[in-house]
């Protein structure tokens, strides 16, 4: 069954509300940038090397980004849940092809935000300026907190670090995305992981 636009842009409405108010006048200008969008799991939204066009407000659903080495190996550098915007910042900012890739992890209902026209409206639209700087706060709260994590905690607290960002996650995420993300082997989890949760 398609996902109602109204119900999924209503609900994108009123999470930007909650952030900061969203004028009436403003939300009708922003809407020809939005497109309602459901895919399957695996969905490449994306392609590490190419510009950035699109963000994506994650209706439902959840989202990975990762690196890939020459070698071809896969690094996971975050995951998205409902309520978050996907995308390169970076890569919309200087204008320079993604170093990452965003992929879906499970089917998603997805909102697809057209950068160009938001660009064209951000000078007459004060709101969407105050999106694009909260985008750009977490971006930096969640990298910076990412980097502390792999510079200064062991394994086990990074896995730990995990479990209390992400408790919803841990069954609902294959176990080698986990470990990947961690910077262990998936043997390595596989083997600590029940020891680390009794010892929490």
């Amino acid at each position: 069954m398609a996902p109602d636009e109204h119900i999924v842009l209503n609900g994108m409405r009123q999470h930007f509300d909650q952030l900061f108010n969203f004028p009436p006048d403003e939300w009708e200008g922003f809407l020809p940038c939005l497109r309602v969008k459901e895919v399957a799991a695996k969905h490449c939204l994306q392609v590490a090397g190419e510009k950035s066009t699109h963000h994506y407000f994650i209706a439902d659903g959840l989202v990975r980004f990762y690196y890939i080495t020459p070698e071809g190996k896969e690094l996971n550098k975050g995951f998205y849940k409902n309520n978050h915007i996907v995308g390169s910042l970076s890569a919309a900012i200087l204008d320079e092809p993604c170093r990452f890739a965003i992929e879906t992890l499970e089917p998603s209902v997805l909102v697809e935000i057209d950068l160009g026209l938001m660009r064209t409206l951000a000078p007459k639209m004060p709101v969407l300026q105050r999106l694009h700087l909260h985008s750009c706060e977490m971006m930096l709260i969640r990298n910076e907190r990412r980097e502390a994590e792999l510079l200064t905690m062991t394994a086990r607290q990074r896995f730990l670090q995990f479990v209390r960002n992400f408790p919803d996650l841990l069954e609902r995420i294959p176990q080698y995305h986990i470990a990947s993300y961690l910077g262990i082997t998936p043997v390595a989890l596989s083997r600590y992981k029940k020891q680390w949760l009794n010892s929490h």
